[in-house]
Parts: structure tokens; C-alpha cells; sequence
């Protein structure tokens, strides 16, 4: 049991710094070289896929227990490592995703991040998101993980 808790709490430090570092990390300009490179020579692809093909997540926070089902003196706390599925709508326009390479949802926390797309359409309606990938072809897993990196191709 210990040794399961020291893993959970290297992710939870690991996710953390990750996340920290990662918000100061992107500007506008920076996000734009991702899909254009820096003299803009290269050619991101514009990609359709059904809702039903992909599955977005958030990694952390979740809903907390009330203070009224804790342990008197304990603090409500937010857990780290939760995986929150995240329903794909018109609040996704405009964000950049991660796209991991886990092949199943208990596998996102562990994966390493195949690169970003960037969020250019949502068709509710037909069901159908429009994204922009730096290169073509198909991504390599339908886990994309929703950050905190909003742009506005200019």
C-alpha cells in the first residue's frame, strides 16, 4: 500500500511541476511556431473526427467531499491525479489538447504526450471537431488531455 501511495504522490509532484512550469512556458507567438515553425515553413494539417473518436480528460481537481463526510479536522482536498472525463462541446474551441499516447483512459497519468492540437471547429450538431495538427495523419491514440492553453490563430 505504501509503495502504491509514494507512486501516486511522484505523479501528483511530477503533474504539479509540469503544469507550473507549462503555464508560464506558451506565449501566443510560441504556440503558433509549434504548427507554423519558426520561419513559418511548416504546414499543419487541418483534421474532421467524430466526437465518438476521440475522448478528452482534465487531470486534477474534481469534485471534493463535503467537510460534513471528512474526518473531524481533516481539509476537503482536491486529488492530483484524478482523471475527469470532459464532455466535447463549444467550450473546447480555441484550447490547445494534449494527445497522449495511452491506449486506455487508466493509462493517461502514466503516458507520455504525443504533442498539441489546437481546436479550430466544433459542429454539435453533426457531431464533428475540426482540429489542427502539426502534421497529417491519423493521431496516435483518441486520449487528448485538456490544459489551461487557449490561442487565437491570427
Amino acid at each position: 500500500m505504501a509503495k502504491v501511495l509514494w507512486k501516486c504522490l511522484v505523479l501528483a509532484v511530477q503533474w504539479n511541476i509540469w503544469i507550473e512550469r507549462n503555464s508560464r512556458m506558451f506565449d501566443e507567438k510560441e504556440i503558433g511556431e509549434y504548427f507554423y515553425g519558426l520561419a513559418n515553413d511548416l504546414s499543419p494539417h487541418s483534421n474532421i473526427a467524430n466526437f465518438s473518436d476521440l475522448s478528452v480528460y482534465r487531470i486534477g481537481g474534481g469534485p471534493q467531499a463535503p467537510r460534513s463526510a471528512l474526518p473531524i479536522g481533516a481539509e476537503p482536498a482536491a486529488d492530483p491525479t484524478r482523471l475527469v472525463p470532459v464532455n466535447i462541446n463549444q467550450d473546447l474551441l480555441h484550447l490547445v489538447l494534449a494527445v497522449s499516447f495511452a491506449k486506455e483512459p487508466d493509462q493517461i497519468i502514466s503516458s507520455n504526450v504525443a504533442g498539441f492540437i489546437y481546436i479550430t471547429d466544433i459542429d454539435v450538431q453533426r457531431k464533428k471537431i475540426t482540429y489542427l495538427a502539426p502534421s497529417a495523419g491519423e493521431l496516435p491514440s483518441k486520449y487528448l488531455i485538456l490544459g489551461t492553453l487557449t490561442w487565437l490563430e491570427t
